[in-house]
């Protein structure tokens, strides 16, 4: 007989202001991706520094980490944002470095999103807030399915030290990726100087290879594996959450059972938990997100 399979979504909340023994965690993930050099010799390739630590083949690829974006932010009405940002490394003494792996000094480094891969319909915005965080302006706009974006955003501040002469530093706060309906989005950047100081009034260095990076929009289940015997659903999880994946065989008097669960940690990355006794006719499925 073949098996119906209906997965349902359930989530616990908590108001943050009936915690009580030593306060409340956040659970925004404010990442910073560091933009730097291969060396600061001409011709030296820009990099992303710790690309190894948050892009899609992290931990092994087996349970990547992913920029979880959440819903409910006022300043984003009916949009999921994480403010995982990119930082240009410092070279001078004036801005705190000289950081290993920085860009050489005169270089201008920006970043740009070259690719979005996603639910349908979805998009991913780039958004700017002012200085108090009251309003925010909507940079740019790239639709899922884009391959060739030429859409670019300022990494470096254009800091020029009296002493040392221009930084590649920039450290940008209020920024903004945001999606417009739940699911894994992959966005991909490339780094490029726009800078005049090297060779012939061109840039010192040269573009970085794309870097490819999950955003999870919401929660919210992105694959559905089912063999002979297993149902296997993937989703990412955000920090400080556990997930329970629950079981029952009647909507109409549902009687919801535990069958495995996974205790959240400081990362958001993508996960799976399996059901390996989906052999009855009817199953039903849900994921229940709830705080430590």
């Amino acid at each position: 007989m073949k098996k119906i399979v209906v997965l349902i979504f359930f989530r616990l909340v908590v108001a943050l202001g009936l915690l009580t023994g030593g306060g409340f965690r956040a659970f925004g993930q404010h990442v910073h991706l560091f933009a730097g050099a291969a060396s600061q010799q001409q011709g030296s390739q820009l990099i992303v520094v710790n690309r190894a630590s948050y892009d899609i083949n992290s931990n092994g690829g087996i349970t990547p980490e992913c920029f979880f974006m959440s819903d409910g932010d006022p300043l984003y009405p009916n949009l999921y944002s994480s403010d995982a940002t990119f930082a240009a490394l410092p070279a001078t003494l004036d801005t705190g470095g000289p950081a290993p792996n920085c860009a050489a000094q005169g270089a201008y480094l920006v970043a740009q999103i070259i690719s979005v891969t996603g639910p349908e319909g979805g998009k991913i915005d780039f958004w700017q807030e002012n200085v108090d965080a009251t309003a925010t302006t909507k940079v740019f706009s790239i639709p899922v399915g884009t391959t060739n974006s030429i859409n670019r955003f300022n990494i470096s501040e254009g800091v020029v030290s009296p002493t040392y002469g221009p930084d590649p530093f920039g450290h940008i706060h209020g920024r903004r990726f945001a999606a417009n309906i739940p699911g894994l989005y992959t966005v991909g950047f490339q780094l490029f100087d726009t800078s005049t100081s090297g060779f012939n009034g061109g840039p010192i260095h040269t573009p970085s290879i794309t870097n490819y990076f999950y955003f999870q929009a919401g929660f919210h289940a992105n694959s559905m594996l089912f063999t002979t015997n297993t149902a296997t659903f993937g989703f990412g999880v955000r920090p400080f959450k556990n997930i329970d994946l629950e079981i029952c065989t009647n909507l109409v008097n549902p009687n919801w059972i535990r069958v495995v669960t996974y205790i959240g940690n400081a990362h958001s990355h993508l996960q799976h938990l399996a059901d390996p006794a989906a052999v009855t006719p009817s199953r039903f499925y849900r994921l229940r997100e709830y705080a430590q």
